[in-house]
């Protein structure tokens, strides 16, 4: 299996296991708190949500995490593969997917520790620590629409290596998403989700035309 064959499989598959995880399987599982909760009272919430659940918590919060930083080396991958004329943004998309990576995992590290001192009994300690970790998070949405913006006009520069309408779609959602994930609140998150519409269907392309050959 070339590398080619490998990021367009995790382009696939990261994707929707990511949102498998978090979106179905989390809520069925371990549920969900008030959405009109904010800041203190929410990190509150939601240790109080998972208290006691034990592994469970990390056979969700792991998986999901996984997939979501296989979706940014999916993205890189893409990126870096661009010869043409689109080589240099997709360079450039390529570098911020890279060091957004590290988001995840040090805010996954940060929420797990703060679950564990909860369950201790550390309460105010736990909720600043959690706090702490979804602070980490908060900058990487607009990184990840500029890193999409630059892959979008990078695949639209490199004609045929993929459907016109892909490149497109992720230059058209990037650009919305950079406002859009700071001043459309939760409905920012139809932008992200495009996104990785735009993302599977890449890997998908590139597995059937690997495939064919």
């Amino acid at each position: 299996m070339n590398s080619r064959m490998l990021y367009s499989l995790i382009l696939m598959i990261c994707p929707v296991l990511m949102l498998l995880v978090w979106m179905i399987l989390e809520p069925i599982l371990l549920g969900e708190i008030d959405s009109d909760l904010k800041g203190k009272e929410a990190a509150l919430a939601y240790m109080e949500l998972n208290a006691g659940e034990g592994v469970l918590v990390y056979l969700i919060n792991i998986p999901g995490t996984f997939c979501l930083v296989g979706t940014m080396l999916g993205l890189a991958f893409l990126g870096r593969s661009l010869q043409g004329s689109g080589a240099a943004f997709g360079s450039l998309s390529s570098s911020i997917f890279t060091v957004l990576i590290a988001v995840p995992i040090i805010g996954m590290g940060m929420s797990l520790a703060a679950m564990d001192l909860f369950d201790e009994g550390i309460i105010e300690t736990a909720i600043t620590i959690d706090m702490t970790a979804d602070g980490i998070f908060s900058g990487m949405p607009v990184f990840w629409a500029l890193g999409v913006v630059l892959l979008g006009i990078g695949l639209v520069m490199e004609k045929g290596f993929l459907p016109i309408w892909i490149g497109g779609l992720m230059l058209v959602t990037g650009v919305v998403g950079i406002p859009g994930v700071l001043i459309l609140g939760d409905a920012g998150f139809i932008i992200w989700m495009l996104t990785l519409v735009a993302a599977v269907a890449s890997g998908v392309v590139l597995f059937m035309r690997r495939a064919q050959e």
